[in-house]
C-alpha cells in the first residue's frame, strides 16, 4: 500500500466537503486516475468507511460516488458489498483495523472498527448495485460473478442471524445494541432485491450452470434456505421469485437444514417463538404506486401550515418509490398539478390558489433538481416532464390561446404549464428550445431577465442597496422559479438585521410581510417558522434601551412593528413558542404567546408593574391624554405588552364601577391608539402637525384577545366591552401607515372576536344591532387564519353522510380515490379529498375509529378486486404528515434544529411519549395488528387486510423516520456549490494539480458561496 491510499482518501473527503456534483466528480476522477491507480478493495474502503461514531444521517453523495466509480471500473461490486457488510450494524465483528490502515481505540474513544454506517446508506448502495445487475452492466467477468455471489450469500446469512438475535433479545428484554427490527425490515427487502436481480441475470445463470465451485454453491444454498422463509414474512412475491431461482438452478443442500444453528452463529432458531400474527402466513400483493397516493400526501402536506421540508419529502418519496427516480419525477409533477386542479374546481380562495401555484412552479423544480441526479440514460428529466404533462388535465390547464377566450372559466390558469416549464428550464431540467414542443404552441414568455437567482448574490445586493429588499418582497408572490432563492435571501437579511440590531431597517420588512399573509405562506415553503423567527424573537426578548437613548417613542414603534410580524405568524398558523425556536419559559415571547389574553390581579403585580400600570392609566385617561417620555423610558416595550390585558381589564372594571365614565375611556382609546399625541421630553408636547402614525397599535392584539375572552366569561353587562370593540374595530379616524397596520391587526383578531360575538348574539339577540356592524367589519378578515381545521359546512356534510356519518364519509372518500386512480381519462376531475376530513375524524371518532373505517373499506375493495390499489391509498393516508410531527420536533430545546426540521423527525416512541393523550393512526393500526390473530378465527380476510396494511405502513414509515439522508440546507448547498464549480474549466483542471481544483471548490464553500442558508421546511402544523 503506497501513496495512492492517502491521496485517494484526501480526494474523496474533499469532494464530499466541497459538495462536488456527480458529473464534475467523474471528470475529477479521470484526472486523478491518470496520476495514480488504486486497488478496488482499498477504494471501496475509503468510500464506505463510517465517518461518525453513530451516524444518524446519510450523505447522498456517497452512494452517487460509489455508483460512478462502479461505472468507471475503479471498484468492483463484490468489494463494495464486502466493505458495506464489514461496517454494517448487522455484522457481529470483532476489533478490526480499517482496510486502509486506521487504527482502533484512540484516546479512549470507541474503536474505529466498531463504528457503523447508517442503515439508509446500506439500503442505497444495495439498491444501486441491484440496479446495475438488473440492467446487465454487472457482473462483467466470471470471477466477479463468483465474488458477488459469495458476498451476497454472506449478506443473507448475516441479516437472518442479526434478526434472530434481536428477536431473542426482545423476548428476554435485553438490548444487543445492534440493529433494530425496523432496520432489519429495510435491509431485508434491499438484500432480497439484490438476490432477485442476480437470479434474473444471464451471466449469473451461466456461472451457476457451468462454473460454480462446490463450496460456493453450498454456501449459497444454505443462505437461500434461511433467507427465503425470512423474506416471505414481508414480501411473498420476492420470496417466490427466489424460490424459482433456487429450483431453476437446483441450489439445494440437504445438510443445510440440519445445521441452521451454525449458519446463524449459534442462535437456536427453535428458541425464537412464532406466535400471534406470526402464525398467519399472509401473502402480499404487488406494490402499486397509485396516482391518488401521492395526491393524498401532498394534500396533507399543504392543508394547514405549508411547511415543505426538502429532506422529509425526499425521504418519503424515496421510501415510496424505492429509488425509481423516473417514475417519482413523473408522479410528483402530476400530483402537484392535481392538487392545484382540485383547488380550481372547488373555486378555493385566491390566496390558496396562489400558494399551490407557487408550490408547483417554485418548489417542485427545486425538488426535481435534487431527484434528477438519480435519473440515468436513456431516461432524462426532460422526458419525465414530457410524460407528466401528458397526464395533466387540459380542462383545468388549457392552452395559452384560451387566455383570449372570454367564455373560458379557467383562462386565468392557461399559463400555468408555461410557467412550470420555464421554471424547470431555469433549473436546468430541460432545454428552452424544448418548451414550444412540450406546450404544443409558441410560448408567450421567456426566462427571467436576471437569470437564475443565487441567494448569496441577492443578500449582497440588499447589503449594497437597501431598496433591493423592497423589490424582493414584491417578488415573493412571483411564479418564475426564482422564489426559493428570494425567500431564503429575505430570511438571511432578517437574520443579519437582527444580529446587528438595525431595527429601523427591519421595521419596514416586518410591516410588509405582516400585511401580506400569502407572503408568509410562500416563505414557509422554503423555511421553517423557527428559521425565520427565532432571531426575531431573540431580538425582542433581549430588547434594551441604549445608554444615550433620546426619544423612546420611536423605539416603541420599531418594537411594535417587529412584534406584529411574530404575532401574524403565531395567529395565522396557531403556533406555539417551541415552533418559533423559543424554549425559555421566562422569556417575553413565551409569556406573551402563552398568556396573551390573560390579565393579572392587582395583588399579583410586582411593585414595578404596579407603577407602570398606574403610569399608563394616567397617560390614557387623564384629561391631558398624554404619555410622557419618562413613562416610556421607565417601562420597556416588553413590560408594556405584557401589561396590556391587565390594563384593559382594569379600565373596563373602572368603567363598570363608575370610577371613569365611558367618554373618558373612549377618549383615551381614540387619542392614544388612533391619534397618539405623545410627549418627547416631559416639558414638551406635540401639536397637531406632530401627530405620529403608529405607536401603540400592535398592542390592540393583546387587548382584543382579552376582550374576546372576557365576552365568553361574562356574557352580561357587556355594553362597555362592545363599545370598546366598536372603537377598536371601526375607529373614527385612521389613515396612512396606521390604517395599513390596523388592517393587519384586524386580520389577527378577527376569528376569536367573531366567535365570541356570534355566541353573544345567540345568547342576547337584543344586542344584534350593536354586534352586527362589528361582525360586518370583521367578516372581510376571517380568511386570515390558515390551519387544518374543518369548516362548519364540511363537518355538517361529513357527519350527515348516509349509512354511518363521518365513518361512512371516510369510506366514501377512499372509494372515490380508488375510482379516480383506476380511470385513465386525464380529463376526469381529481378526487374529492382534503386531509381535513381525516384530522377531524381523529378528533371525533378517535384514531381507532378512523383506522377501523379504513380497514372496513380496504377489506371491501380487496373483495372487489382493487385491494392492491386501495392498500396504497390507505397507506398514504396513514403515513401523511400531521401536526404532531412538527410539534414533537420542536418539543424540547435539544431537539430543535432551526435549519433542518427533519433531523428531528420523531420516532414512534417519541411521538407516543410526547403526545400520550392522543393515539396516532399508526399506533391505532398497531393495536389492530396485535389483535389480528384473534380476529382471524372469525374474519380471516379482515385479519389478512390488517396485516398487509400494517406491513406496508411500517415499511414506508421506517424509511421516512430513519432516512434523514442529509439536511435540506446541505442538499441545496450541494446544488449551489456545484453551480459555482460548474464554471471551472475541467480541461484546464486536467492539466493542473487536482488539489487546486478541490481547493477552489472548498474555498467557495467556506466563504459561503452557495451554502444554502436556512432552508428548513417542514410539515403541516395545522
Amino acid at each position: 500500500m503506497g501513496e495512492e491510499v492517502p491521496k485517494w482518501t484526501k480526494f474523496i473527503d474533499r469532494c464530499l466537503q466541497a459538495r462536488i456534483r456527480a458529473d464534475k466528480f467523474d471528470s475529477l476522477v479521470a484526472c486523478l486516475r491518470n496520476e495514480t491507480t488504486i486497488a478496488s478493495a482499498h477504494l471501496s474502503a475509503i468510500c464506505l468507511k463510517p465517518r461518525a461514531r453513530a451516524a444518524v444521517s446519510v450523505d447522498p453523495l456517497i452512494p452517487t460516488y460509489v455508483e460512478r466509480l462502479l461505472d468507471a471500473d475503479l471498484i468492483s461490486a463484490s468489494d463494495v458489498l464486502r466493505t458495506l457488510l464489514r461496517h454494517s450494524s448487522f455484522a457481529q465483528s470483532s476489533a478490526v483495523v480499517d482496510s486502509h490502515g486506521e487504527q482502533d481505540g484512540k484516546n479512549g474513544e470507541a474503536p474505529r472498527a466498531t463504528w457503523r454506517n447508517p442503515v439508509e446508506l446500506e439500503e442505497g448502495i444495495l439498491f444501486r448495485v441491484s440496479r446495475q445487475i438488473s440492467a446487465g452492466r454487472l457482473p462483467k467477468t466470471v470471477q466477479e460473478t463468483r465474488n458477488i455471489l459469495r458476498a451476497t450469500s454472506a449478506w443473507m446469512s448475516t441479516v437472518v442471524a442479526a434478526n434472530a438475535r434481536e428477536e431473542m433479545a426482545q423476548d428476554m428484554n435485553v438490548g444487543l445494541g445492534g440493529s433494530t427490527l425496523s432496520e432489519s425490515l429495510i435491509i431485508r427487502e434491499a438484500v432480497g432485491m439484490l438476490v432477485v436481480s442476480l437470479g434474473e441475470n444471464g451471466r449469473v445463470a451461466s456461472v451457476l450452470e457451468d462454473s460454480c465451485p462446490k463450496d460456493l454453491r453450498q454456501k449459497l444454498a444454505q443462505s437461500l434456505a434461511l433467507y427465503i422463509p425470512f423474506l416471505s414474512q414481508t414480501s411473498i412475491q420476492a420470496a417466490n421469485r427466489l424460490e424459482m431461482f433456487q429450483r431453476q438452478h437446483q441450489i439445494f443442500d440437504v445438510e443445510s437444514t440440519k445445521n441452521l444453528n451454525q449458519v446463524i452463529n449459534g442462535v437456536d432458531m427453535g428458541q425464537v417463538s412464532v406466535n400471534g400474527v406470526g402464525s398467519l402466513n399472509v401473502a402480499d400483493g404487488p406494490i402499486i404506486n397509485s396516482r391518488a397516493g401521492l395526491y393524498v400526501y401532498l394534500n396533507a402536506l399543504l392543508v394547514g401550515i405549508p411547511i415543505v421540508d426538502d429532506n422529509m419529502v425526499l425521504n418519503y418519496l424515496n421510501s415510496r418509490y424505492k429509488g425509481d427516480a423516473s417514475t417519482l419525477t413523473i408522479d410528483l409533477i402530476v400530483a402537484s398539478f392535481d392538487i392545484l386542479a382540485y383547488a380550481i374546481y372547488r373555486k378555493e380562495p385566491d390566496a390558496n390558489l396562489l400558494l399551490l401555484r407557487s408550490f408547483l412552479v417554485n418548489k417542485v423544480p427545486t425538488l426535481l433538481t435534487i431527484i434528477s441526479s438519480s435519473i440515468y440514460p436513456p431516461m432524462t428529466s426532460e422526458y419525465c416532464i414530457a410524460q407528466a404533462l401528458n397526464h395533466v388535465d387540459p380542462q383545468a390547464f388549457p392552452s395559452l390561446s384560451s387566455m383570449f377566450d372570454p367564455s373560458s372559466e379557467t383562462n386565468m390558469f392557461s399559463d400555468v404549464r408555461q410557467d412550470f416549464l420555464f421554471a424547470c428550464c431555469l433549473h436546468e431540467l430541460l432545454a428552452e428550445t424544448s418548451i414550444e414542443g412540450l406546450l404544443g404552441e409558441i410560448p408567450m414568455q421567456t426566462l427571467p431577465s436576471g437569470g437564475k437567482y443565487q441567494k448569496d448574490q441577492l443578500v449582497s445586493e440588499c447589503t449594497m442597496d437597501p431598496d433591493r429588499i423592497d423589490s424582493l418582497l414584491q417578488e415573493l408572490e412571483g411564479v418564475d422559479g426564482n422564489v426559493g432563492a428570494v425567500a431564503q435571501a429575505i430570511t438571511e437579511v432578517i437574520h443579519h438585521l437582527c444580529s446587528t440590531k438595525e431595527t429601523m431597517s427591519l421595521k419596514p420588512i416586518c410591516n410588509s410581510l405582516a400585511r401580506k399573509p400569502v407572503s408568509l405562506d410562500v416563505l414557509l415553503l422554503f423555511n421553517s417558522p423557527a428559521a425565520i423567527l427565532q432571531p426575531v424573537c431573540n431580538l425582542l426578548n433581549g430588547w434594551r434601551y441604549e445608554e444615550d437613548q433620546g426619544e423612546h417613542q420611536p423605539v416603541y414603534e420599531d418594537f411594535g412593528s417587529i412584534l406584529l410580524l411574530v404575532l401574524a405568524f403565531v395567529h395565522r398558523y396557531s403556533l406555539k413558542p417551541s415552533a418559533l425556536g423559543v424554549f425559555d419559559e421566562d422569556s417575553f415571547i413565551f409569556h406573551l404567546i402563552e398568556g396573551n389574553a390573560i390579565s393579572q390581579s392587582i395583588d399579583s403585580l410586582t411593585e414595578e408593574q404596579n407603577k407602570h400600570l398606574s403610569g399608563w392609566v394616567k397617560g390614557l385617561f387623564d384629561s391631558d391624554n398624554v404619555i410622557s417620555d419618562d413613562l416610556m423610558s421607565s417601562c420597556r416595550p416588553q413590560d408594556f405588552y405584557l401589561l396590556v390585558p391587565t390594563l384593559f381589564s382594569q379600565s373596563v372594571g373602572a368603567c363598570h364601577a363608575g370610577v371613569i365614565d365611558w367618554e373618558t375611556l373612549k377618549g383615551g382609546l381614540e387619542c392614544q391608539y388612533f391619534m397618539r399625541l405623545c410627549l418627547q421630553p416631559p416639558s414638551k408636547t406635540y401639536n397637531d402637525a406632530d401627530l405620529l402614525e403608529i405607536f401603540l397599535l400592535p398592542s390592540l392584539v393583546g387587548a382584543s384577545l382579552w376582550l374576546a375572552k372576557h365576552l365568553w366569561e361574562v356574557q352580561r353587562d357587556v355594553s362597555t366591552v362592545l363599545q370598546i370593540l366598536q372603537t377598536i374595530v371601526r375607529p373614527p379616524s385612521i389613515s396612512g401607515e396606521a390604517e395599513t397596520m390596523h388592517r393587519s391587526i384586524l386580520s389577527i383578531i378577527s376569528r376569536p372576536l367573531d366567535h365570541a360575538l356570534r355566541a353573544l348574539r345567540r345568547l342576547q339577540p337584543s344586542r344584534q344591532q350593536e354586534i352586527d356592524p362589528i361582525l360586518h367589519t370583521l367578516s372581510g378578515h376571517l380568511s386570515f387564519k390558515r390551519t387544518a381545521a374543518s369548516s362548519r359546512g364540511e363537518l355538517d356534510t361529513w357527519t350527515s353522510t348516509h349509512g354511518g356519518g363521518l365513518s361512512a364519509s371516510i369510506r366514501n372518500t377512499v372509494q372515490s380515490l380508488v375510482l379516480w386512480s383506476t380511470t385513465p381519462d386525464v380529463t376526469m376531475t381529481p378526487a374529492n379529498y382534503t386531509h381535513r376530513q381525516i384530522l377531524v375524524g381523529e378528533q371525533l371518532l378517535g384514531a381507532r375509529g378512523v383506522i377501523r373505517a379504513l380497514l372496513d373499506e380496504l377489506k371491501l375493495q380487496t373483495q372487489n378486486g382493487s385491494g392492491d390499489l386501495a392498500l396504497d391509498i390507505v397507506t398514504a393516508i396513514i403515513c401523511a404528515p400531521t401536526a404532531a410531527d412538527l410539534s414533537v420536533a420542536f418539543s424540547q430545546p435539544g431537539l430543535a434544529d432551526v435549519n433542518n426540521i427533519s433531523s428531528t423527525v420523531p420516532s414512534s416512541q417519541q411521538r407516543s411519549r410526547l403526545r400520550s393523550h392522543r393515539l396516532s393512526l399508526r399506533e391505532a393500526l398497531k393495536s389492530e395488528f396485535d389483535d389480528a390473530a384473534k380476529v382471524a378465527s372469525t374474519d380471516l380476510l379482515r385479519a389478512e387486510t390488517t396485516i398487509r396494511l400494517h406491513r406496508r405502513v411500517e415499511a414506508q414509515l421506517v424509511g421516512m423516520s430513519t432516512g434523514n439522508a442529509v439536511s435540506a440546507a446541505d442538499v441545496i448547498r450541494d446544488i449551489d456549490v456545484a453551480a459555482v464549480t460548474g464554471d471551472m474549466d475541467l480541461n484546464a483542471a486536467a492539466a493542473a494539480n487536482i488539489d487546486d481544483v478541490l481547493g477552489e471548490a472548498a474555498a467557495a464553500d467556506f466563504l459561503g458561496v452557495g451554502t444554502g442558508g436556512d432552508n428548513s421546511m417542514g410539515m403541516d402544523l395545522s
